[in-house]
């Protein structure tokens, strides 16, 4: 979109008095949705369990994979403080029910995150700098290469790597960059909480004989699934190259329900609207997106697209570049 475009639809008073309602927080929805997430998680293990064959686990792998995806998301609203208004609730409840079972913190996310909104694919971006310097990153790529790279993300090839990328964001890494600043006391917190957490799992786990278990139902889908689900959102929702002055370096994807499902769950989808009004909670993005489909200005310029991977209008086209002839 246009940044002029931009500027006038911001300027719209009924528009900033919309969004503004839209932007009250519910502690009842995202209460159901982490208790969701949480409930699909528990039955699917349940159903692995029960069977206990390579025809359950692979099926509950992709679920799980997908239920750990839709925590991140909801961790990611926790970063703009947009679960409770309480700021000390909503980071436990973060970090307890989202971010640290999937070796995430909350504190970690939101140093960088907040960057990346304010200087959205800028040399000032820290997610711009970090796809810069990685070319599994640089897209589009040939069918035949994002082929291999999705493939090494969903069989484990790619996940080293990802863990080194995403370290910053755990609370281990930032103790290790702040330890010695100003934020020592907060990142040494959390890095205690990080340990209760993970302390209190493996006790049970270890109570209970539930090794087998727990490695096939959560550690497999983090490194395998989970991965592939993150790069094909990651890679949808801006454009790789340097932002300039004549655009707004964001897309919009629909997506099928499985794509909803799996790569965008929770309206992380709606990622203009989401960068334009980053104080609306997910539940209400697509609230959000129906009254900018008032603006002429975001129907004529907002890059939207079908779906992910399927038809003529999907992201895919980004993508993928086309087999020579």
């Amino acid at each position: 979109m246009a940044t002029s475009a931009i500027a006038a639809m911001l300027d719209d008073p009924t528009l900033t008095a919309d969004v503004r309602t839209l932007s009250k927080l519910s502690g009842w929805h995202v209460s159901w949705a982490i208790a969701r997430q949480w409930l699909v998680i528990g039955v699917t293990i349940a159903f692995a369990a029960h069977y206990d064959a390579w025809w359950a686990y692979l099926p509950a792998i992709v679920i799980i994979a997908s239920r750990q995806h839709a925590l991140g998301i909801i961790m990611h609203d926790a970063t703009h403080f947009r679960l409770f208004a309480n700021r000390t609730v909503n980071d436990l409840v973060s970090d307890f029910f989202c971010a640290f079972p999937t070796g995430l913190s909350t504190l970690g996310y939101r140093e960088q995150h907040l960057e990346h909104h304010l200087s959205t694919n800028t040399p000032d971006d820290p997610y711009y700098r970090m796809f810069q310097n990685d070319p599994v990153w640089h897209w589009p790529k040939s069918r035949g290469e994002a082929a291999r790279q999705l493939l090494a993300d969903v069989t484990g090839f790619n996940t080293l790597r990802s863990l080194r990328m995403q370290h910053p964001w755990t609370a281990m890494g930032q103790w290790r960059l702040h330890r010695k600043d100003d934020q020592a006391a907060r990142v040494r917190r959390d890095l205690l909480l990080s340990w209760a957490f993970w302390g209190t799992v493996i006790a049970l786990v270890t109570l209970f004989g539930g090794w087998k278990l727990f490695l096939l139902c959560w550690f497999v889908p983090g490194l395998t699934f989970y991965q592939l689900f993150i790069r094909l959102r990651w890679i949808s929702e801006h454009p790789y190259g340097e932002a300039t002055s004549a655009g707004y370096e964001t897309r919009h994807v629909q997506g099928t329900w499985l794509e909803r499902v799996t790569i965008a769950p929770l309206n992380i989808n709606y990622h203009i609207a989401h960068h334009l009004y980053p104080a609306v909670p997910f539940y209400r993005l697509p609230a959000v997106h129906e009254r900018l489909l008032r603006c002429p200005a975001y129907l004529e310029q907002a890059e939207r697209f079908h779906d992910y991977l399927g038809t003529d209008h999907s992201i895919r086209a980004e993508l993928v570049t086309p087999a020579a002839t």
